[in-house]
């Protein structure tokens, strides 16, 4: 690659871009299914004589194993977000058996969105057994209406192997793909953080990398550049900030698209133009504070889908971005602003000669040395691997 491509930040970002499969995960995808378990259940519905027999056989099979109903939902398309809406929706249009109230306690006006887990606890019996039959009616109905009597004919009739073949070939692709979405988001976050804290940023919050998922974004008011607890209209949420002694250095919003961002991306897009344009005013406005940087960790081929309207417009108001490729600019930035020192940067053979010379030129502090593959950097520098480079502290 020429180094013209980075003279701007749109080809940049696209030759760094990561595709799907290389962006990392937060924590597992959980996709066993108790496939013997299911098959009985399609064999006994098969039997049934009529749709009421049916049902009968759902609902006696929900109140002595709840947990049915995932692999039911899955053999029928559906997914886990389309089912507990559907069900939220019902639930708060089904009479409680012994409260004046709705089974979720929603009424139809303020309709709440209910987990899987909700419903599932209700199943359980744990409020009471007129709840637990009442649940089990309301999602019998529900999983009739989708199609689970008739569904459970076709699938009876297919050997355990067939069955199987089905799930691991046309489900548990559409399963992986929806559970996986969020949790490469939160592990390229992950991936940034723990760059972070080995060079020894401070990063708010602490956990980020040990715990992406559960880890509490942070809030800052941006009319005085500060650490606040979430207030609706005043405050704003970034994945990190940094800090420079006590006070806000660095902001940090990731956003990692593997497929169409949509309305979403654009929303975001535009909600980052403001919040870059309340920066610059602070940093124009002589607070005699530590001027704050707007970055971005931006990733994923989905952007391609609508660039001018998400991620060129993004890249045009971070003060700087980093990728799951690049994620050693981030050091290296940090060492400019004072605060880490870093000896030396080896980059990885993807990058050719022009391609060095262009990063270094970009990147690069005077004060770091540029290493070489054939020669080897101090003993006691510590090495800390970051995308296509080892950055030595």
């Amino acid at each position: 690659m020429p180094s013209s491509a980075y003279t701007s930040k749109e080809n940049e970002y696209w030759y760094n871009v990561s595709p799907q499969r290389d962006l990392p995960l937060a924590g597992e995808v959980d996709l066993k299914i108790d496939l013997k378990s299911i098959a009985e259940f399609f064999a006994s519905l098969s039997k049934a004589n009529n749709i009421t027999s049916g049902k009968n056989i759902i609902f006696k099979t929900l109140i002595a194993t709840p947990q049915i109903f995932s692999p039911a939902r899955q053999f029928l398309g559906l997914s886990d977000k389309r089912a507990y809406l559907d069900l939220s929706y019902i639930a708060s249009r089904t009479p409680h058996p012994t409260e004046h109230k709705s089974l979720s306690g929603c009424q139809p006006w303020t309709l709440s969105r209910h987990p899987m887990d909700f419903f599932l606890h209700l199943l359980s019996g744990s409020q009471g057994k007129q709840v637990q039959i009442a649940t089990a009616r309301m999602i019998t109905d529900y999983l009739v209406e989708q199609g689970l009597y008739e569904a459970a004919r076709g699938f009876s009739g297919m050997s355990n192997g067939l069955l199987e073949l089905v799930y691991t070939r046309l489900i548990s692709p559409k399963e992986y793909q929806q559970k996986a979405a969020k949790r490469r988001g939160h592990g390229c976050e992950a991936a940034l953080a723990a760059v972070l804290e080995k060079c020894g940023a401070s990063v708010i919050p602490m956990n980020k990398a040990s715990n992406p998922m559960g880890a509490s974004d942070p809030h800052l008011n941006l009319e005085k550049m500060a650490l606040s607890d979430r207030k609706a209209g005043s405050t704003h949420a970034f994945d990190m900030i940094i800090l420079s002694g006590d006070v806000v250095s660095i902001v940090i919003q990731c956003l990692i698209h593997t497929s169409d961002p949509g309305q979403y991306g654009v929303d975001k897009s535009n909600e980052t133009v403001d919040i870059a344009d309340k920066i610059q005013k602070w940093n124009e406005g002589g607070n005699g504070g530590v001027p704050v940087e707007l970055w971005g960790l931006v990733d994923g081929v989905g952007f391609s889908e609508n660039k001018p309207d998400t991620i060129n417009k993004l890249l045009n108001h971070f003060n700087y971005f980093v990728q799951l490729h690049t994620l050693y600019k981030a050091p290296l930035r940090l060492h400019k602003l004072g605060h880490v020192q870093v000896k030396g940067i080896l980059l990885s053979e993807k990058y050719d000669k022009e391609d060095i010379q262009a990063i270094t030129k970009l990147y690069v502090p005077d004060d770091v040395r540029i290493l070489t593959p054939g020669k080897k950097p101090p003993i006691a520098w510590q090495a800390i691997p970051c995308g296509e480079a080892a950055i030595y502290l």
